[in-house]
């Protein structure tokens, strides 16, 4: 029997510390120059390939810090839980309760899913239906894309094509938007600059956040509440959200008068 020359452990210990590695970079720590050799060794440990870069970056399960979403980024390489491009856009488009268009999962995946879009609605494995001039990707089971084009039909006449010219100018834009914001709450807020955010479609949040001076991230998280359905009415937080109550203390009964 041919004695083993490669083992798993020189991809590990690449990959702890570099986090992510090329398949170039995993053959030049086995010392092979054999794919093969590197994808046998790989299925001896648990790992993920990116779903960005074409697939090329690879690290270990235990170093992925996914996300609510079950993304995680390093480097701008990103990885999904659920594997590939094409099943990371399946199961974006599944789960969205209003189905997406390209440019919303564009911008929540932060690489192009045109392509991937069209294999699975080839495929079967989601489908399409044009609104308003743009194409909405739903779940193939019939009830489910029922509510989610029930529910983007609800949203549609708040979402307007952002390309088109405002008849108002940018300073008398800003003007409205701080004077609307300023009459809305801390939930109603994100949620208006995330539905603003699908308006601009790619790089919106961005966009948003600066025009309306709030964090990209509070703008991303009413967008994301918007696209999963999570919008709670009658609070502004969540249940248990926001600062602990701190008890007022009372100052100490002042000593008793001396007798006289």
């Amino acid at each position: 029997m041919r004695p083993e020359h490669y083992h798993a452990v020189a991809l590990v210990e690449l990959l702890r510390r570099t986090h992510i590695a090329t398949i170039q970079e995993l053959k030049a720590a086995l010392g092979t120059a054999v794919d093969m050799t590197v994808f046998r060794k790989l299925r001896e440990i648990a790992y993920h390939s990116s779903y960005s870069h074409r697939g090329k970056y690879y690290t270990l399960a235990e170093l992925a810090r996914f996300d609510e979403r079950g993304l995680w980024s390093f480097r701008k390489v990103h990885f999904s839980r659920f594997g590939s491009l094409v099943e990371t856009v399946a199961h974006f488009v599944a789960k969205s309760s209003m189905g997406l268009v390209a440019s919303e999962l564009a911008q929540e995946l932060e690489v192009e899913v045109k392509q991937p879009l069209l294999d699975l609605v080839r495929t079967g494995r989601i489908t399409r239906q044009e609104i308003a001039g743009r194409y909405v990707y739903c779940s193939a089971d019939a009830k489910r894309r029922e509510r989610q084009l029930g529910q983007r039909s609800e949203l549609l006449p708040a979402i307007v094509d952002p390309t088109v010219p405002s008849p108002s100018s940018v300073e008398e834009s800003k003007a409205a938007i701080v004077l609307f914001l300023s009459l809305l709450d801390e939930r109603q807020r994100r949620l208006y600059a995330g539905l603003e955010s699908l308006r601009w479609g790619r790089g919106g949040d961005r966009r948003v956040a600066e025009l309306m001076g709030l964090d990209p991230h509070t703008v991303a998280k009413g967008r994301r509440d918007l696209m999963v359905g999570e919008v709670f009415t009658g609070r502004v937080r969540r249940a248990g959200g926001g600062r602990k109550l701190v008890e007022k203390k009372r100052p100490e009964s002042s000593s008793a008068s001396k007798p006289s």
